[in-house]
């Protein structure tokens, strides 16, 4: 008995170990895919639009426009990502997501005409859902069910270097004159990493042998939630899409959008108007960078603590009050970073949140699916959130309205989320999943 308890010991010990080298890596590859996906992605266009306006002489809610598309293309091509994984292998969605997100950079380094612009976000929309939002936020998901949190915590940080190099490149190049210079060195850094990563990194543990967090099926079966994850239960689209608990999250990521990448999108705007030089603006855009790694830490140590539902709901009400202090002083440069840093605390703290409250709430096995549902409505939003905190900035209220109407939509967002719960049918799932761990641990 004594030996035969030695070797079940031995052999948790290596699962152990194996996963945690292996979790761990597919943990750092998924942050420095981010760092191009996400941070490359989203600071990069608030950076090049100031240049790009200028050299086309274009209407700024024109070239506004231009994330609107990229937001769009990657909400709706994130719908397959899901089925694109599973049926061809996430090798071919990383390789499809190199070819078009680094595409669209080459594009704008090349572009001399409004259209372009557009033709470029569309093809880093594409790239973007292939390589982004569902993988970044799926593998930690897949492979954590204790740690979750904090895994997506970890990749989402990723948007902090990626800030610094994307904000440096563009500073730099148009600093010497040459703005397109940029673009086409961070289409070619991420052409190589996203090309790369597609050979190393696995959709879930349960492909090399081994269980979400190393647990082994007898750890896994003390608890409904973690056998749920061993076993891969959970709703799938047509299940999940008559709970309550989807369409709360759904409701909450959207509006999110108008509240999040509205202003986040138009702070350098903001900045040059109120007299301050585009590297300035650079700098603060950085600054939210680093707040927003601050808060997708905290996101992630509160959501293994409280649940995604408080955690999301605390950081953002503060993200509101940051938003009303910039509308009340953001002129003072003080003010502005103190304030902001509760706004950036709160940026992309909802992928932290909104991930592991698909995969809590609706279960892991169908995560890829749902989330590309889920996700959907985000940049539907952001796509209108953009150029709609432009065109407000730009009436007779100015920025004073601008503000107001994305605080209302974060508290909105961070309101419905606390309505969101587990759903019967996935706990009743979860529960079936531990008697048969159980039962099967028993005749071992």
């Amino acid at each position: 008995m004594e030996k035969q308890n030695n070797l079940e010991t031995a052999a948790k010990s290596t699962k152990s170990s194996a996963f945690f080298t292996r979790g761990w890596l597919m943990i750092m590859v998924v942050f420095i895919t981010a760092i191009c996906t996400q941070g490359f992605g989203l600071y990069s266009f608030s950076m090049i639009r100031v240049p790009m306006t200028e050299m086309l002489g274009a209407d700024p809610t024109a070239v506004a426009l231009g994330f609107s598309i990229y937001a769009l293309v990657a909400g709706i091509t994130s719908l397959i990502v899901g089925d694109v994984i599973e049926k061809l292998g996430l090798r071919v969605s990383m390789i499809l997501s190199a070819v078009f997100f680094s595409g669209g950079f080459f594009i704008l380094g090349f572009m001399n005409a409004l259209w372009m612009v557009y033709a470029a976000y569309v093809s880093m929309g594409i790239g973007t859902a292939l390589g982004g939002m569902v993988v970044v936020s799926g593998i930690p998901s897949n492979w954590f069910a204790k740690r979750r949190g904090i895994a997506i915590g970890v990749t989402w940080c990723a948007t902090l270097p990626g800030s610094f190099i994307t904000t440096f490149l563009v500073s730099a190049a148009a600093a010497s004159g040459h703005w397109q210079n940029a673009p086409i060195t961070l289409g070619i850094i991420a052409f190589v990493v996203l090309f790369a990563s597609s050979f190393v990194l696995k959709w879930r543990p349960q492909e090399v042998g081994l269980f979400p967090d190393g647990m082994t099926a007898a750890e896994a079966a003390e608890v409904a939630e973690r056998a749920g994850a061993a076993k891969l239960v959970g709703l799938n689209r047509k299940q999940a899409l008559k709970t309550l608990p989807f369409w709360m999250i759904f409701l909450a990521f959207a509006l999110i959008g108008i509240g999040e990448q509205g202003p986040f999108q138009n702070f350098p705007t903001y900045m040059v108007a109120h007299d301050y030089d585009l590297a300035a603006a650079g700098t603060f855009m950085t600054f939210l960078a680093f707040a927003g790694c601050c808060g997708k830490l905290s996101a992630g140590i509160i959501v293994d603590k409280l649940g995604p539902r408080w955690a999301y709901s605390i950081i953002n009400y503060l993200a509101a009050i940051g938003l009303i202090a910039i509308m009340l002083g953001g002129d003072k440069l003080v003010v502005l970073y103190i304030a902001g840093f509760f706004f950036g605390a709160a940026l992309s703290s909802s992928a932290v949140c909104f991930s592991n409250a698909t995969a809590k709430f609706l279960g892991p096995k169908y995560f890829g699916q749902l989330y590309g549902i889920v996700f959907l409505g985000k940049p539907l939003m952001d796509s209108i959130g953009v150029p709609l905190i432009t065109n407000i900035s730009n009436g007779p209220l100015g920025w004073t309205a601008a503000y107001i109407v994305a605080a209302v939509f974060v508290i909105a967002s961070a309101t419905c989320m606390l309505f969101a719960r587990k759903s019967k049918q996935l706990i009743a799932m979860e529960e079936e999943a531990a008697r048969e761990l159980k039962e099967a641990a028993a005749e071992g």
